[in-house]
């Protein structure tokens, strides 16, 4: 069974340079974000468990996700192809569904060994984190699941939960996402809607919540097609929402009608502080396995940026954008600023085609605040490339696009209204095409190829 106690024996047997254990007592408040920091700094990010945690009988576990090394075992499949392989097991999940998600007895899932309801429910029974000075604790690995009654299945995806009263979370619904349509269908019911939040489950499963597919077929049955077998559902005690049955820790709750309950401070991927009146969240139980591990983030990376994320986005970018623009080669976000950037290579055949494929990829991400289409002999994950075209081949006044009043994140605090913001393009191809311009220099590929250093410089490796 793939669940996410099997995944950390696994790093630990076959990757032991990628994982950690802690067996020094650590403090949740701030204390292990710290030492997940401090990793970071260092330019690692191995996977840390602690299995001694103050005040606490349940371990913590952090940076399960944070490698492609990592993913590539999740996924048994080479590190460097974890990218094409999500894309083609999500692309025959869309078409055949081979391995849709299976509902269990209650019986034989293993969130429910301990079942806690009503007053008995305490989410302050756990070791939840607090990253940053001035905050309350947060879930930053948990999974909201929700039920789309349109189509009578779950919907999945990532959302910070705040741990605000033992029984009592705070929530935020990104606005035009999946997740926010169906909860405004419930508000214009005046209806709760009910949300289960998941905790510790195998990257498979936490990498299948990312997607951006339409409906059906639902995470779950993509997660199925990524690990090969059928993801094992149960139904809550509460509420009527099916969740991975083999989950360390199940958070049941609904959100009331035409309520909001401040939350924060909390500090997402813009690494700002922000406050604001969010989803309150009513836990009505709390389910979980025995000796449960709390699975979380720990800290927001520097270096490589989200790679969870980034794997989903970037097939589903892909698809998108190149159903409206053939030609586009490549998409991708830059990892350093989370999803406000996004870089396009295009292999173009149209003046035009640059503005048509920026267009398409502000249709499809409404995080996306800044888009560049670049030519195919500039690598877009190259900085130092990109800086060229963009010094070489733009002019202000007939390569940048701008479009203000546009629906974006509530997350850009430099927008004047909440989720109004103005986007830019830019087309950073060569004018008219690449063929126009001259050659970029080079030295003859004979001659550098027999060139042996080592034979002009003595002490080769001693220069810095």
């Amino acid at each position: 069974m793939k669940d996410l106690r099997a995944f950390i024996s696994e790093v630990e047997e076959k990757l032991p340079r990628e994982f950690v254990r802690v067996t020094k007592e650590v403090d949740p408040k701030y204390e292990i974000s710290a030492i997940i920091k401090k990793l970071d700094l260092m330019g690692k990010s191995p996977l840390v468990f602690f299995e001694n945690v103050k005040g606490y009988p349940f371990p913590v576990v952090c940076n399960t996700e944070t490698t492609a090394t990592k993913f590539g075992l999740a996924l048994n499949c080479p590190p460097e192809k974890i990218e094409d392989f999500y894309a083609e097991r999500e692309e025959e999940a869309i078409r055949l569904n081979r391995f849709p998600a299976k509902e269990i007895d209650r019986k034989d899932a293993s969130c429910k060994e301990v079942i806690k309801t009503g007053k008995k429910a305490n989410m302050f029974d756990f070791p939840f984190l607090t990253h940053h000075t001035g905050e309350a604790p947060y879930l930053t690995r948990a999974i909201g699941v929700v039920m789309d009654k349109n189509i009578g299945k779950p919907h999945c995806a990532h959302y910070r939960f705040m741990v605000k009263e033992p029984r009592l979370g705070v929530t935020h619904i990104t606005p035009g996402r999946h997740f926010w349509n169906i909860y405004n269908h419930a508000m214009e019911e005046n209806k709760p809607l009910e949300i289960a939040f998941v905790l510790g489950l195998h990257p498979a499963w936490a990498l299948a919540s990312q997607s951006r597919v339409s409906h059906p077929p639902s995470e779950f049955d993509i997660a199925g097609s990524l690990i090969g077998e059928p993801l094992e559902l149960v139904r809550c005690e509460t509420i009527d929402v099916l969740v991975p049955a083999h989950a360390e820790i199940v958070i049941e709750g609904e959100i009331p009608p035409h309520t909001r309950e401040l939350e924060g401070p909390w500090c997402d991927f813009t690494r700002y502080h922000q406050v604001a009146e969010r989803h309150p969240v009513r836990i009505k139980a709390i389910t979980y396995r025995k000796k449960a591990i709390v699975h979380d983030m720990g800290a927001w990376p520097t270096r490589g940026g989200m790679l969870l994320g980034r794997i989903p986005q970037h097939a589903f970018m892909n698809r998108k954008i190149k159903e409206l623009v053939p030609d586009v080669k490549k998409f991708r976000f830059i990892a350093a600023t989370g999803w406000f950037y996004g870089f396009i290579q295009l292999d173009k055949k149209h003046v035009a085609q640059p503005k048509q494929a920026i267009l398409a990829a502000f249709a499809n991400d409404i995080y996306l605040k800044y888009v560049v289409c670049f030519d195919t002999d500039i690598d877009i994950e190259d900085g130092r490339q990109m800086a060229w075209a963009l010094a070489t081949r733009v002019q202000a006044d007939r390569d940048i696009m701008i479009l203000p009043g546009v629906l974006g994140t509530d997350l850009d605090l430099s927008a004047p209204a909440e989720g109004v913001v103005t986007k830019v393009g830019i087309d950073a191809t060569a004018k008219p095409f690449r063929k126009d311009m001259p050659p970029v220099v080079s030295v003859p590929e004979d001659v550098m190829a027999s060139i042996d250093l080592k034979k002009y410089i003595k002490n080769l490796n001693r220069l810095i």
